[in-house]
């Protein structure tokens, strides 16, 4: 999914890399730099990263302020690190400004209509992911994370809501253009277990970005929309102005 919307680019920023699942295998084909809030995520990436025997370039770097040149990379991604944010419209800010003109702004991200009410989840979905955290507890070690989530909840209690509207409103200030979207990555990505677990849940979505050229801003300055044709790049064929694709 992601290695599909990053066709054709070469340098690109990973925002809120955590222990790089996304950026090593990205990697193996494209120039990756991660960027995480915590060392302790930052050394997860490392580690990985070495065991597979790719190179990324970590950074030790706020969101808020990305410690990155103007229109350096040909891409910027984030996967579910938006919403944390004390201030998600300057994240984005920032995402726009590193990019370079023509390049892309990609997210995914759960598309929040109202704040996670940890009371209203089903009762299904918390059974499944009680029996999930005992098989990856009993067979594979892995830690429980109950503390850290719900600790993380309360910090961001108060933060703004993160949607694809957000999203693109936000991006669209920053000169950003909307070429494609999908609200349906949930269930072209996740197991059954994990469909099962997120029944009733809010779904997810992948949103993808152009940073308008000078031209393009003139363009959408004369406010005369395209005419719907169609350009290629790479597998995907993309509708200008539209929030659609073909795959």
């Amino acid at each position: 999914m992601f290695e599909r919307a990053l066709d054709g680019c070469r340098r690109v920023l990973d925002v809120g890399c955590g222990a790089g699942f996304l950026a090593v295998p990205l990697a193996r084909r494209f120039e990756i730099y991660g960027c995480d809030h915590s060392l302790g995520m930052l050394d997860l990436a490392a580690k990985r990263a070495a065991e597979a025997g790719v190179t990324i370039a970590l950074t030790f770097a706020d969101t808020h302020a990305l410690p990155f040149e103007d229109n350096y990379f040909d891409a910027v991604y984030c996967k579910f690190a938006i919403w944390p944010l004390k201030d998600p419209a300057t994240g984005l800010a920032e995402m726009a400004r590193v990019v370079k003109r023509g390049g892309r702004v990609v997210v995914a991200e759960v598309d929040r209509q109202k704040k996670y009410d940890p009371g209203k989840v089903p009762l299904t979905s918390k059974l499944l992911y009680a029996v999930y955290r005992i098989i990856t507890r009993a067979f594979f070690n892995k830690g429980d994370t109950r503390d850290i989530w719900k600790a993380l909840m309360a910090e961001t209690r108060g933060n703004p809501l993160v949607n694809l509207n957000m999203i693109e409103n936000c991006l669209n200030q920053r000169g950003c253009i909307p070429v494609y979207h999908d609200q349906d990555i949930q269930r072209k990505t996740s197991t059954l277990l994990g469909r099962l677990m997120g029944a009733g849940h809010e779904k997810y979505f992948l949103y993808v970005g152009r940073k308008m050229t000078r031209e393009t801003q003139k363009d959408a300055r004369s406010n005369e929309p395209y005419q719907g044709d169609q350009y290629q790049e790479g597998p995907l064929t993309f509708l200008k102005q539209a929030h659609d694709i073909q795959v």
